[in-house]
């Protein structure tokens, strides 16, 4: 069952991956391939992207992946610090609201801003793929992200530190918000 699988992986059924195998078969036996421990279809998949033609055809991501030959990026580490900075805010934001200074005030906009940034980077890159809107609309939009995550952190810090601050900002609007609102006096003409 697992040959079956494994045969029936894209790699395994490529043009390209027979005529390796058919190159391997044909060569001489002064040279032998060297036997690895990763699976067969990681080690035809190096096989594939060595090749210059695939090279060139086979990018369509909008953001560069820095993998090495030995150990590839992990990005369960990016993802658990996404989950700690959303934790840190639940306990930062009543806190910063009960005791609004600058200090707390400027962690609260760094936190807010970066897990703004992480989703909105994840939405672009999920979304506006290259092989639907072409390369440029998807780095256009990454750019737009970055703009976005840029000017809102320089408006936070500009509140905190120019004007009330963050916390009691959002007092002040709290309080305007809960204020009744009189009815205007109407002069009657008669």
């Amino acid at each position: 069952m697992a040959l079956s699988t494994l045969l029936r992986a894209p790699a395994i059924r490529s043009t390209i991956f027979t005529q390796q195998i058919m190159k391997l078969a044909t060569q001489p036996n002064m040279k032998r391939p060297v036997v690895s421990m990763l699976p067969a279809s990681t080690l035809a998949l190096k096989e594939i992207n060595s090749m210059p033609i695939i090279n060139s055809v086979r990018s369509f991501r909008t953001s560069p992946v820095r993998l090495s030959d030995e150990k590839p990026h992990d990005h369960s580490k990016l993802w658990v610090i996404e989950k700690a900075v959303a934790a840190l805010m639940i306990p930062l934001l009543p806190m910063g609201l009960l005791v609004p200074n600058r200090i707390l005030d400027s962690v609260i906009a760094i936190l807010i801003c970066a897990h703004s940034f992480w989703g909105l980077e994840a939405m672009m890159v999920e979304y506006v793929r290259v092989l639907l809107f072409g390369p440029f609309i998807p780095k256009v939009a990454m750019g737009v992200v970055y703009f976005l995550s840029v000017s809102m952190l320089g408006g936070l810090f500009f509140l905190i530190f120019n004007d009330i601050g963050l916390c009691r900002g959002f007092w002040r609007i709290w309080r305007n918000m809960r204020k009744p609102k009189h009815a205007k006096k109407s002069k009657k003409v008669c």
